[in-house]
């Protein structure tokens, strides 16, 4: 991807940002191509907002590279949230969980191992609400939604699981309520089965790159896929015995 192309892009989806408005779709000739190209245009996106990365959305694989979404920390809310419907107007929720290194992973040459980044981190309950700059998603080319922050609209962090590496997070009991209606209610389902799974792809890939700072967190996938949130009502992700995350979008 040329340095026009992805400079369009950016200009484009940070209008998007700084507007509210959605756009239909990236300039003719301006789409990522690849994981890589859409990481580009993440960042310069981040640097012309003055932002803060406090961590990422975890994707699967794409040609090699495991994809991130930023979260930006001013998009990060504390459980019981209360967020604007207006700035996330999609009002997608994910049920997941999340990882806080609370120590830092530099760069090496050799992997970390699972016992070492277990060892880094601690797991916490938190609903990613899932936003869009475009009009037409979910139906765009994925690294089109890869470029737009993997969809992220922001996170809402709730409590951390006491003891977390001697919980089954495989087999974790998730369900999901928006006003009194039960959305989900399942029993595992996690895209990779193992959330620290995509956690450990990522930090070592960040470890070819400068690493990871201490305080950063990755959120690593839903649960129970996308479900429609709404304004004005109580949206709770419950975790068995763990605790819940709470949200509500105010109109």
């Amino acid at each position: 991807m040329d340095e026009t192309a992805l400079g369009q892009a950016v200009a484009c989806l940070l209008e998007a940002r700084q507007t509210g408005r959605k756009i239909a779709a990236l300039p003719e000739g301006c789409h990522p191509h690849n994981a890589l190209d859409a990481h580009g245009i993440q960042d310069r996106t981040i640097d012309a907002l003055g932002e803060t990365v406090a961590g990422w959305k975890v994707g699967a694989p794409s040609g090699g590279v495991v994809v991130r979404g930023a979260i930006l920390q001013s998009r990060l809310f504390t459980s019981p949230a209360v967020v604007p419907a207006a700035l996330t107007p999609l009002l997608g929720v994910e049920p997941e969980i999340a990882f806080r290194f609370d120590q830092a992973l530099p760069a090496r040459e050799y992997a970390y191992d699972r016992d070492e980044i277990a060892a880094a981190v601690t797991a916490f309950l938190a609903i990613e609400i899932v936003d869009s700059r475009f009009a037409g998603y979910p139906d765009l080319p994925d690294q089109d939604k890869n470029a737009d922050f993997v969809s992220n609209g922001g996170l809402v962090v709730g409590p951390d699981v006491p003891n977390w590496q001697s919980v089954d997070l495989v087999n974790l009991s998730v369900k999901v309520t928006v006003g009194d209606e039960v959305v989900a209610d399942v029993v595992g389902g996690h895209p990779r089965t193992d959330p620290l799974i995509p956690a450990i792809e990522l930090a070592n890939q960040f470890r070819t790159e400068g690493g990871v700072a201490a305080g950063k967190v990755m959120t690593t996938g839903s649960y129970c896929g996308l479900k429609p949130g709404r304004a004005d009502v109580p949206i709770t992700a419950a975790f068995a015995d763990l605790g819940k995350v709470e949200l509500r979008f105010q109109s």
